[in-house]
């Protein structure tokens, strides 16, 4: 053959290749294919050879009734890292199991602080307790310090009016010596101011005033004494110091990571050594609960209203990748809004596609014969 006749056929040889690809192309994406959009009708799955019958068929998940839980570290800590696994993949978790442990020393160093901190103010608050019944005792000293420095007054003033009255008979016996007069009452004055023995009783007198007076003072400041607000003031700082021990306590007790529901665990991604940060979002594990199985059907808005009023309704569940299994369930609730598709707060996606979600509870996830439906299977649902 010549070279020119050669490339003559060329062209029809691509020809053939691209006609054999379209073909081919077609039988991929023919209508009842595993991607098809939810909601689609019934007949279009017959057309593609699927058994599939009903009036409106949805795409759904697996899930348990209680929706799998992601244990991480603690949400305390701001770095964290796994000491020790404590569970294995596959293991039949009860309520209460301890699943990790993550480094808790820093938290333990803060438990005995708090706790020195709470000795420390208990001691202060037996203290004030007892400088209570001290003031207590002082005050009745003081009144009685009161009562003797008035008994000490009342003396110094009958002694003081005793010399006085005595002094008096001897002036009014005394005559001047210069007029051989009897004293004038100036000349009296006189002589009793100075009188040294009067002098000194009046002096004395009056410094016991100003010492009864002192105490009077201060059995006042001693009222005003805020004992009361010191013993409140202790119980606060014991009440404090109180909720600083719960909370180190608490920080160690949430460093145990452990199981708030029954379940399986699933995908350990941990070990020891394993660092949490900030940014870290894979969890360490995952326990899907034990329990009912459920689908969530994913209904969009043009198909909304052939599924209304369907609660009690019973349906077929189809395995998403193999029509031939079939399972049978019943609507338990028909949403009452359009919402993003669970998971879609994930994505980058601006605009979440909203659908209508219908809970479905499996009758019997893992009849005879059949592989059992797993959480997070993808499946289609069959609305009579």
């Amino acid at each position: 053959m010549s070279v020119r006749t050669k490339l003559q056929v060329i062209p029809w040889i691509l020809g053939l290749c691209i006609v054999a690809g379209s073909i081919a192309g077609a039988r991929l994406i023919a209508p009842g294919d595993a991607d098809a959009p939810a909601g689609e009708a019934a007949a279009q799955s017959k057309k593609s050879g699927g058994p599939m019958t009903g009036g409106v068929i949805v795409l759904g998940t697996v899930d348990s009734e209680t929706p799998p839980v992601q244990v991480g570290p603690p949400s305390i800590a701001g770095m964290a890292q796994v000491t020790k696994v404590l569970v294995v993949e596959g293991q039949d978790v009860p309520v209460g199991t301890p699943l990790v442990q993550f480094d808790d020393a820093i938290y333990r160093a803060k438990l005995k602080q708090a706790q020195a901190g709470l000795a420390a103010a208990k001691d202060d608050q037996v203290k004030a307790e007892a400088q209570k019944q001290i003031h207590a005792v002082q005050l009745d000293a003081q009144n009685l310090a009161i009562k003797n420095a008035d008994a000490d007054v009342k003396d110094a003033e009958v002694a003081l009016q005793i010399g006085r009255d005595q002094f008096d008979r001897v002036l009014n016996a005394d005559r001047n010596l210069a007029t051989n007069q009897p004293l004038t009452e100036a000349d009296k004055q006189t002589r009793r101011r100075e009188n040294l023995d009067l002098v000194k009783g009046e002096i004395a007198v009056n410094q016991l005033k100003a010492k009864a007076d002192g105490d009077r003072k201060k059995l006042a400041g001693m009222v005003l004494a805020p004992i009361e607000v010191d013993i409140r003031q202790a119980a606060q700082k014991v009440a404090a110091m109180q909720g600083s021990v719960e909370e180190a306590q608490a920080a160690i007790d949430a460093c145990l990571r452990k199981a708030d529901v029954a379940g399986v665990v699933e995908q350990i991604a941990v070990g020891p050594g394993s660092t949490f940060g900030p940014s870290t979002r894979t969890p360490a594990l995952w326990i899907v609960p034990s329990g009912p199985r459920v689908v969530r059907a994913e209904v969009e808005a043009e198909f909304a209203s052939k599924i209304a009023d369907r609660s009690g309704t019973r349906v077929t569940i189809y395995d998403h990748t193999n029509f031939a299994l079939t399972y049978s369930g019943s609507v338990k609730r028909v949403g009452t809004s359009f919402l993003p598709k669970r998971g879609a707060a994930d994505t980058l996606s601006v605009n979440p596609t909203k659908v209508l979600e219908c809970l479905i509870e499996v009758t019997d996830p893992a009849p005879a014969g059949k592989p059992p439906l797993r959480v997070g299977q993808p499946v289609r649902v069959s609305f009579p």
